[in-house]
């Protein structure tokens, strides 16, 4: 019997505007514009630069393709940014072909696109990098209708569940989507064996939303007047966040989801048992790498950091199977070749960690969890590839699980990479596997210090060094940064960080960085700087705002409303420590005391100090939440402007002139 495999892409739900028309089209016409649609204004579309009037997306399992058309209304100036168009795609199975676009401008005139189509790598947010066709229509006005569509393939061998993502950044004013799974003879292999059927889970649908099932098992959904999803700043996944309908083929057991979960964790562990398995090689390594009256904590950290020293593939551009076959590199299949090869992806990794741990006669065991940069899991959606990434827990003698992120180049020993933090997942125990959930993560992780000892003349400039240490997470972010460029590039980072909490006009120069290629300790930078007219000078006095650095997260915060809950990666805490020699003769004439602010989620305070031509400031902030619902925004908002407003606080002297 001839089998098709699935193909498991839940990435898929970043394609920008996935979705589908009212009716079905011949592929080479237009749809008439109604008179209605051409006198369409921003006023009548509540002030939106542009809304989609039209949308069509059908996908055939039979036909191994899909069509895609989009119509949309430009109405402002900025709506004409929309003539920029994307099309994602995800070879190499997949092939986008027979694009077709064109202008209709406010008088009727068509221009067809006649330009070129680019095949480029585009960013995303969180830095997710994808390949896209992309194109540019012309003639474009306020007023016009622009249109496009194309068609993608995949092979053969292959068939795409659907994945319908209802909202996208603009008012959709009529949608349809149409998806016909595969029907034929040969059979729907999946990783587990062979699919008995469809299966389909909505979030988010409109109550009168009705998804029909009609001839050859198609499913239809069609719906107007779909609200924009808006990204804010420190917005959650908008992944996580759209309406959705998501299409799986499967067993049975995707009806009785504590079935299902039950199922796929056997096979899952199956797996990782597998793959650890029984290596005197592994042991051997273990062995070597520890002391013989190391206490289990230590022996883990030693391991951990001979583990961490292995090549990352999963942070390393992809080989071609002739780079693969020139290094005498394979897939790794178990943590002896993982050992052998000197590296492997971040779940190899994890693995291998476990598998030498267990060695050492420690308690160890792998967890796959769900990370919280691109989705929330969802125990309600049968998707074991949720739970992508793996992570490992430990039991060093203590009686305590503690849970630890080889896979994480440069991640330090006992802490997760913040997207794998407060996430719920499934762990391996000694009696068969359960759901679990990540420690949540805490401010004191990610604690950024910085030391100021600065000069200021005459004419308000100040002059010196500022030094900074980046701990924990702050420290893990820039490593994993800093792995994509040079020396260089590392050092243009760290000063770009530093200008970013400076005034505009600040001048910054690094002198020494390090802590780029560890685990442990802080990346830390020493810098020299220069603000000048960082205070404000009159004939007779000297204005000085006391806090040398802004608060970026605030900027975030202005509006009186927002639509979407707050969502920081993870909390964090700054302490700031300045020492500020003033010019010869100044005397004081007053130095603010400032409130401190204390609320459930956040502080903040900031001491000034004069002892005799220094001045002194002593200035913590701290965030410790990561999600904050609607309900705590206002509250949020106070904090930060409250905040703000302690930092705008002057000292005020009298210059020697008087």
């Amino acid at each position: 019997m001839k089998m098709l495999r699935v193909r498991f892409l839940l990435n898929l739900a970043i394609v920008f505007f996935l979705l589908a028309s009212v009716r079905a089209f011949a592929f080479d016409d237009w749809l008439p514009i109604t008179p209605e649609d051409m006198k369409l204004t921003s006023a009548q579309a509540n002030g939106a630069s542009a809304v989609i009037l039209y949308h069509e997306h059908t996908s055939n399992d039979n036909t191994h393709s899909s069509s895609v058309y989009f119509r949309l209304k430009v109405l402002t100036e900025k709506g004409k940014s929309y003539a920029d168009v994307e099309i994602p795609h995800f070879g190499p199975f997949d092939v986008i072909g027979e694009v077709k676009a064109r202008t209709v401008a406010p008088d009727g005139t068509v221009t067809p696109f006649s330009g070129q189509v680019y095949d480029r790598e585009v960013v995303k947010g969180q830095g997710i990098r994808i390949r896209a066709k992309t194109f540019t229509l012309s003639d474009v006005q306020v007023g016009s209708i622009i249109e496009w569509r194309y068609k993608e393939y995949w092979d053969d061998e292959h068939v795409h569940e659907a994945r319908w993502i209802l909202q996208e950044p603009l008012l959709q004013k009529r949608a349809h989507f149409s998806y016909i799974p595969y029907t034929g003879s040969a059979g729907i292999s999946t990783e587990h064996g062979i699919a008995e059927g469809l299966f389909s889970v909505s979030i988010g649908l409109p109550d009168k939303a009705n998804i029909t099932r009609e001839i050859n098992d198609k499913r239809d959904l069609e719906l107007t007047d779909i609200p924009a999803y808006e990204a804010e700043e420190y917005s959650p996944p908008a992944n996580a966040m759209k309406m959705r309908v998501l299409f799986y083929y499967g067993s049975s057991s995707m009806r009785k989801l504590e079935d299902y979960w039950k199922e796929e964790g056997k096979y899952w562990t199956k797996s990782v048992e597998k793959f650890i398995g029984h290596s005197e090689a592994v042991a051997r390594a273990a062995h070597e790498a520890v002391l013989a009256g190391d206490t289990p904590a230590q022996q883990a950290a030693k391991v951990y950091a001979l583990v961490q020293k292995l090549q990352n593939r999963s942070y390393a551009r992809d080989l071609s199977s002739a780079e693969m076959k020139k290094n005498n590199l394979k897939s790794n299949t178990s943590a002896e070749l993982v050992l052998e090869q000197g590296g492997g992806a971040r779940s190899d990794l994890a693995r291998l960690f476990v598998a030498m741990l267990r060695a050492l006669n420690m308690q160890a065991f792998v967890v796959r969890v769900s990370p919280r940069d691109e989705i929330f899991f969802d125990a309600k959606i049968p998707d074991h590839n949720q739970l992508s990434e793996e992570v490992a827990v430990v039991n060093m003698g203590d009686g305590k699980d503690t849970f630890f992120d080889p896979g994480t180049p440069g991640c330090p020993f006992g802490l997760l990479d913040w997207p794998r933090t407060g996430v719920a997942g499934q762990r391996q125990t000694a009696n068969g596997v359960e759901f679990t959930k990540t420690p949540e993560p805490r401010y004191s992780q990610a604690l950024t210090q910085r030391v100021a000892r600065l000069t200021l003349d005459e004419n308000g400039a100040l002059k010196g060094k500022i030094v900074v240490a980046w701990n924990g997470q702050e420290a893990l972010q820039r490593r994993i940064q800093g792995m994509g460029t040079d020396a260089a590039g590392r050092n243009k980072e760290l000063e770009e960080d530093l200008k970013l909490a400076l005034p505009a006009e600040a001048i910054v120069h690094l002198i020494a960085g390090k802590g780029w290629d560890v685990s442990e300790g802080p990346v830390s930078g020493t810098f020299s700087v220069e603000l000048p007219g960082f205070a404000t000078v009159t004939g007779k006095r000297m204005l000085l705002r006391t806090a040398l650095y802004g608060i970026q997260k605030g900027r975030a915060f202005v509006h009186d409303d927002r639509k979407t809950p707050v969502y920081f990666s993870y909390p964090y805490r700054v302490i700031d420590d300045v020492e500020i020699t003033l010019p010869a003769g100044i005397q004081a004439d007053s130095v603010p005391q400032i409130k401190p602010i204390t609320i459930d989620f956040a502080a903040y305070r900031q001491e000034v100090k004069l002892s005799g031509e220094t001045l002194s400031v002593h200035r913590d902030f701290a965030i410790g939440g990561i999600a904050f619902p609607l309900s705590l925004y206002r509250e949020l908002k106070t904090f930060f402007s409250a905040a703000q407003s302690g930092d705008e606080e002057q000292a005020v002297f009298k210059t020697a002139a008087n």
